[in-house]
């Protein structure tokens, strides 16, 4: 459907509701949003463009109960974005949304959202609406799932190393940062040293970057939603180093200690991809030059991670 020219003007009585029902109630969900949002926000929204796609008696009759009623949804779902992905999330948002504006635009592309959603363009939130739809399921426009898709796909400066997605992000600071330094301290543990002698090397950008162009390979057999687990994989074979380091008892064992200790000189264990591995299936551990690296391929990316350090012993 072609983009409709925006109206000249609107009949009285619809102006007089945009007024009544919209406009002056404007500010107060200006300062909302901008509560949930941690900073101040405006909301653009322009009537006349929207009037055009009004096909139903209440888009017609009460253009601004139907504005304020995405203005609404639109608070309450925004609540619930920083509910889930707390002050990173929302300093992601805000930084992404730099204009910090609300406005509202049809999705005339060739696949428009079914009934509404949104889009980062120019640093403004915009909360677009299939062409036929306006005023249909409103909740959508600025939900989680919506708000999370537009932050992945803002578009990354052009010749730069990938960045990692938003999903990608919260995965990591959700499910990853707050349990690794257990996981360290626990490793640090079985090997008789400090927990702030072994340093653990998850090397995320390069293994997003690795998994971002996978992805787009067709007939590749990355997991569906491999962004949402980059933290818990990283971290499940961090956590089966250790989980071997206590089953084969290093705790209590001297020789087994000097051992790792000697060939792992360096303290230091690092997750890479490889393009191949040297004895294993899925996943395996390696000595490499004072380093002890957890390695696996893109095709095995995500398969058998507890078994990842089960040889530890061998490689020592």
């Amino acid at each position: 459907m072609s983009r409709l020219p925006p109206a000249d003007k609107l009949p009285l009585a619809l102006r007089k509701n945009v007024r009544d029902k919209w406009e002056e109630k404007k500010p107060d969900f200006e300062k909302k949003i901008s509560d949930a949002l941690g900073t101040a926000w405006t909301i653009d929204i322009n009537p006349l463009v929207l009037f055009p796609y009004a096909t139903s008696s209440y888009g017609k009759e009460n253009l601004g109960q139907l504005i304020q009623s995405y203005a609404n949804s639109g608070w309450a779902q925004l609540q619930g974005f920083a509910r889930q992905y707390g002050a990173d999330g929302l300093a992601d948002l805000n930084t992404a949304a730099s204009e910090h504006v609300i406005s509202m635009d049809v999705d005339d592309s060739a696949t428009p959202v079914k009934y509404c959603g949104c889009t980062i363009r120019n640093g403004q939130l915009v909360i677009l609406f299939n062409p036929t739809q306006l005023g249909v399921a409103d909740s959508e426009a600025l939900s989680a799932a919506s708000v999370l898709k537009a932050l992945n796909e803002v578009p990354q400066a052009e010749g730069a190393a990938p960045e990692l997605s938003f999903s990608a992000k919260s995965s990591v600071r959700q499910k990853y940062e707050p349990k690794i330094a257990n996981v360290q301290a626990k490793i640090a543990e079985q090997l008789g040293k400090p927990a702030d002698a072994i340093t653990l090397v998850p090397n995320f950008e390069a293994l997003y970057a690795a998994l971002l162009a996978e992805s787009k390979r067709p007939g590749n057999k990355l997991y569906k939603k491999w962004e949402d687990q980059i933290g818990p994989f990283v971290l499940g074979y961090f956590e089966s180093v250790q989980s071997h380091l206590t089953q084969k008892k290093f705790a209590t064992d001297d020789m087994l200690q000097e051992g790792f200790n000697e060939a792992v000189d360096k303290s230091t264990i690092e997750l890479r991809l490889v393009d191949k591995l040297k004895y294993a299936k899925y996943c395996e551990v390696v000595v490499e030059d004072g380093k002890l690296y957890v390695q696996t391929t893109l095709e095995q990316y995500g398969n058998a991670i507890v078994d990842a350090a089960s040889k530890i012993v061998d490689q020592l």
